[in-house]
């Protein structure tokens, strides 16, 4: 059993440092060429590609530190039950409760059209039949088609700020998975 715990230990820590590093690379690498770009449209798709694959990577990277984490943290004898493998797990949480705080309180008025922008410059009606926003896609074109460079350059600021974010709090859960480890001599 010890040798479950040991490599659960290792697993969810280097997933939250990877995830840790993916946040930390598109907020300071990734993003500043796409605003470069000479024309919002390429840079449109290729910022709305970008966000369903890190969306994507995100949940599976912050789900397998989790439950790794967690799991090595139930199977451990009661003497082994450290917190810093729960600290590290709500800062697994924290990260996505960044991204659910800046959907809902983040989002601002539009002027004219009801709803509400969020940083990523998605236009949202309001609440929807089952409860959860309903996104308008109207932000993308306007009435010929084109990309407004404004909003897109707004939404890829307002998500590169969320990424830093994400990384300085999942970097402070890794050094605490990463201490907690040395002081466990696993």
């Amino acid at each position: 059993m010890s040798r479950t715990v040991a490599i659960s230990k290792f697993v969810g820590t280097i997933s939250l440092g990877l995830l840790t590093g993916l946040s930390y690379t598109l907020s300071t690498t990734t993003i500043p060429p796409l605003l470069a770009l000479p024309s919002a449209t390429p840079a449109h798709s290729t910022f709305r590609h970008l966000r369903a694959l890190t969306s994507r990577h995100q949940v599976l990277l912050s789900s397998l530190s989790a439950s790794t984490l967690v799991m090595a943290y139930l199977l451990s004898p009661p003497r082994g039950r450290h917190p810093y493998l729960l600290y590290a797990t709500f800062a697994t949480a924290a990260g996505w409760g960044a991204e659910a705080y800046g959907k809902i309180w983040g989002a601002k008025q539009v002027e004219g059209k009801g709803g509400m922008v969020d940083d990523d410059g998605k236009r949202w009606k309001g609440l929807g039949k089952e409860g959860s926003w309903t996104e308008d896609e109207e932000w993308v074109a306007d009435e010929e088609g084109k990309v407004n460079g404004e909003v897109v350059r707004e939404g890829m600021e307002g998500w590169k700020v969320k990424q830093g974010i994400k990384a300085g709090i999942w970097g402070a859960g890794w050094v605490v998975a990463v201490l907690g480890l040395w002081g466990d001599g696993v």
